[in-house]
């Protein structure tokens, strides 16, 4: 029997509150757009993972805050806050399989999952969910 490997998916919001919730996407080159994530390397406890992949698809550094696995079926999902306001504009990543990166008000066309998950996301309530002690 195969087991899948783990995997994390980041939902990265800008610390300082703004008027209209906001997350980071990026484009992948053939599943459009989707949340930063990945697979989780031996040993990686899921807030190194979440902010591992951040960097290396968007290029930007956050803190991770809290995780929950109930909200995606078979993966956990790392809430990360950026210290940087959202830009309006996308901008490039270092990743050759990223070919955008952007900060998103409204649920973008040419998603990779359903935009269920994502509306779960938006008004899913992080209190309940395990904190990081760092």
């Amino acid at each position: 029997m195969e087991t899948e490997e783990p995997w994390v998916v980041v939902w990265a919001i800008p610390k300082n509150e703004i008027d209209v919730p906001c997350w980071l996407m990026v484009k992948h080159i053939e599943r459009g757009w989707e949340l930063p994530g990945g697979k989780q390397l031996e040993s990686e406890e899921n807030d190194v993972t979440a902010l591992r992949e951040l960097y290396e698809e968007t290029g930007l550094l956050g803190v991770a805050i809290s995780e929950d696995d109930s909200i995606i079926k078979g993966g956990v999902v790392v809430l990360v806050e950026i210290n940087e306001d959202p830009e309006p504009y996308g901008w490039d990543s270092e990743d050759e399989k990223i070919i955008e990166v952007g900060w998103c008000v409204e649920i973008p066309d040419e998603l990779y999952w359903g935009s269920k998950e994502i509306n779960k996301l938006i008004n899913h309530d992080w209190s309940a969910s395990r904190t990081f002690k760092s």
